[in-house]
């Protein structure tokens, strides 16, 4: 283990980028792989989230989906002060915005131009490492909590030492964002394993009729974190396996 999670790899301090190509070029990043962004508005409690849907690098300006809940669009009509977190593959992006939004469309939906922040922080978090689960594992994973009238079950896409992602084949879900749920039970080849998780997003794919859930751990306990780190371990070898024979 100490290979995957030793201190030698352990998270490095935030990079602060204000080079307006590196900002542009992780925005992109972050459209391709269709990350959801966190935002908070100043002096709010609520947490709304949206997607980029545009980088206009000519223009020096980022487009945003329509926020969820909605009634945040206002504020960003409004130009009020408000912080975006994101993350992609252990890297965690922020920024903030303190202008105006444009409202406008794209390919007939609506969207909101923001002006390309100046500064954005860069935080890789190596020993949050997230494997890719292989098809044929099938994984389940019974998330429950006294919020819920009963259990709501899906399927492990992807894990971390910190957290994980799983589907849920239906888009009537009623999880919430923001909610820690204090027993999500993950079904791991070595064994279940208890945890408690807040789950993070919630992507809404209608074409396939599926809700991919972003879950963060809260409180391992030293044989659950054990576990899941020599799952993700396991899942880490596997794909170089993968990639080196892809070279033969």
């Amino acid at each position: 283990m100490s290979d995957l999670f030793s201190e030698a790899r352990g998270p490095q301090e935030p990079q602060r980028l204000t080079s307006p190509i590196e900002i542009s070029s992780h925005l992109r990043m972050l459209l391709q792989y269709r990350a959801p962004l966190e935002i908070k508005f100043a002096g709010r409690q609520q947490i709304y989230q949206s997607y980029i849907v545009d980088v206009d690098r000519q223009n020096n300006r980022v487009a945003f989906d329509e926020l969820i809940p909605n009634n945040g669009e206002q504020l960003l009509l409004n130009g009020e002060t408000f912080k975006v977190v994101a993350y992609r593959q252990g890297v965690r992006i922020t920024w903030s915005h303190s202008q105006p939004a444009l409202p406008d469309s794209l390919d007939n939906a609506p969207c909101y131009w923001l002006t390309l922040p100046e500064e954005m922080s860069y935080h890789q978090r190596r020993n949050a490492f997230r494997a890719q689960t292989l098809p044929e594992q099938s994984l389940k994973v019974t998330i429950n909590s006294s919020k819920l009238s009963e259990p709501v079950t899906g399927r492990l896409l992807n894990i971390s030492a910190t957290g994980c992602k799983v589907v849920i084949k239906t888009l009537d879900t009623p999880l919430e964002p923001g909610q820690l749920y204090e027993s999500c039970t993950i079904s791991l080849p070595a064994g279940r394993v208890k945890v408690s998780a807040e789950l993070r997003h919630q992507y809404i794919d209608e074409s396939s009729n599926t809700v991919a859930c972003g879950f963060r751990f809260h409180d391992l306990q030293g044989a659950q974190q054990r576990t899941i780190e020599r799952f993700v371990y396991q899942l880490q070898r596997e794909a170089r396996r993968s990639e080196e024979s892809s070279f033969f």
